[in-house]
């Protein structure tokens, strides 16, 4: 019973002086046996905002169920704003409409200036009713009760809800349950306050965390694109050089082979068609050529025109680049052949092949390139401009190298600009 609440017969003055001495002492009791259970509640709440919650509801069951029930009251109800501020939502609960653990009978929601509780949470001033049935605000939800105590909780000056009690017993609720529950509130108030604060931070982290993912995965896959873009310029070797930092790459290769490959007649072709149609054509003739020299592993160099340039032995240096490059030129003839039947077309291509000693390395600053430099670019070019549609044209040393493995048929001596007559031949096939 709360200590303001004295028997009648105990301030009888026609009582026996002895019998009205242990009355009021019994009330003295009873007093303090209230004074005690709620400095219990207090301490309760006070210990409890040194633990780490962040969760709000675990706040408020926790306030409900281990603090007001203890205080001996029938009923006790937690009431949060939603986030528009538009209802007040019963989210705790200790009472008959809490049967079962953290469970609430048929939850309601007031709006703000509605019933007792809209009143205060609009108001933020605590009202105690000692009979509800003179007071028309009043709201029953699971059964008419007499008296109420309605206290808001602040969240800095603004109401973010009210704790909300109601008894049978007509005028139950004291001064003295305002002051408790008042003090039970603002404590509840400092837990959801320190908990949306670190609700609030621990999101913001989250979020930071997902913004520097985002950003991470963002610039991963621009260096991917990065990446993919220059070694489809540039031998991945170089590429990775590049990416260590070193700007200055030029290299000697002893012995390499060089092959040039034009379409023949390919400037006058594509004048009499769409530019469209033409680019398409180049793109899969260019495209089986890429295909080929990454079955090899060979290093496609450039494209110019209708001019395509590889070379075995570069950046790796390989033994067998002679070898490679004569399969890498016959399967690029057959491609031409294949490629005539799916489309249509009349494409032929014209081939020149050398090797030798050759210089490479990266020029420009802003768009690289890599290229070669050296007698085996020039003699493999003008092998394949001096050439003929259809054919693979080579010179005597690379016959020589290779015609116990390769057929080849004799063309004779030409005159190869800039460097004279030389003795020639046309690749035409693998032997054994």
């Amino acid at each position: 019973m709360p200590p303001s609440q004295v028997p009648p017969d105990s301030l009888d003055p026609d009582a026996p002086p002895l019998v009205a001495e242990k009355r009021a002492l019994e009330q003295r009791i009873r007093e303090l046996e209230a004074k005690a259970r709620s400095l219990d509640v207090i301490n309760h709440l006070a210990a409890s905002l040194l633990q780490p919650q962040i969760d709000v509801d675990d706040i408020l069951w926790d306030v409900a169920q281990g603090a007001v029930a203890h205080l001996g009251l029938e009923d006790c109800v937690i009431y949060l704003f939603d986030e528009q501020r538009e209802h007040l939502v019963q989210r705790a609960a200790f009472g008959p409409k809490n049967p079962r653990e953290r469970e609430i009978l048929s939850p309601i929601r007031i709006k703000p200036g509605v019933g007792i509780v809209g009143t205060v949470a609009r108001t933020g001033i605590a009202e105690l009713i000692p009979d509800t049935r003179e007071d028309p605000r009043y709201l029953q939800d699971d059964q008419a009760r007499l008296s109420e105590l309605t206290i808001p909780i602040f969240f800095g000056n603004q109401v973010i809800g009210v704790l909300d009690s109601e008894h049978s017993q007509q005028g139950f609720f004291t001064e003295e349950h305002l002051h408790i529950l008042t003090t039970v509130a603002s404590m509840t108030a400092a837990r959801v306050t320190r908990a949306l604060l670190d609700q609030q931070l621990l999101d913001a982290n989250r979020l930071l965390e997902s913004r520097i993912a985002e950003r991470t995965r963002e610039l991963s896959e621009a260096t991917r694109r990065s990446d993919q873009l220059l070694l489809n310029i540039l031998p991945h070797p170089i590429v990775e050089r590049l990416k260590r930092g070193d700007h200055a790459i030029a290299e000697r290769f002893d012995d390499v082979t060089v092959l040039f490959a034009d379409l023949v007649d390919f400037t006058r072709w594509s004048t009499l068609r769409p530019p469209e149609h033409v680019v398409e054509i180049l793109g899969q003739v260019f495209t089986e050529f890429d295909a080929l020299t990454e079955r090899y592993g060979l290093e496609k160099i450039k494209t110019i025109g209708d001019a395509y340039m590889v070379v075995a032995g570069v950046p790796a240096p390989r033994p067998d680049h002679r070898e490679l490059m004569a399969l890498m030129a016959l399967q690029m003839v057959e491609a031409i052949r294949r490629l005539n039947q799916v489309l249509g077309t009349s494409l032929d291509v014209r081939i020149g092949m050398h090797s030798g000693p050759v210089i490479a390395g990266i020029i420009g600053t802003r768009k690289f390139a890599y290229d070669l430099w050296g007698d085996a670019v020039n003699m493999a070019s003008r092998l394949e401009s001096h050439g003929a549609a259809g054919r693979i044209h080579v010179a005597e040393a690379t016959w020589r190298a290779l015609h116990d493995r390769f057929s080849f048929e004799p063309r004779g001596e030409i005159e190869v600009k800039s460097i004279g007559r030389v003795k020639t031949w046309f690749l035409t096939g693998r032997t054994g």
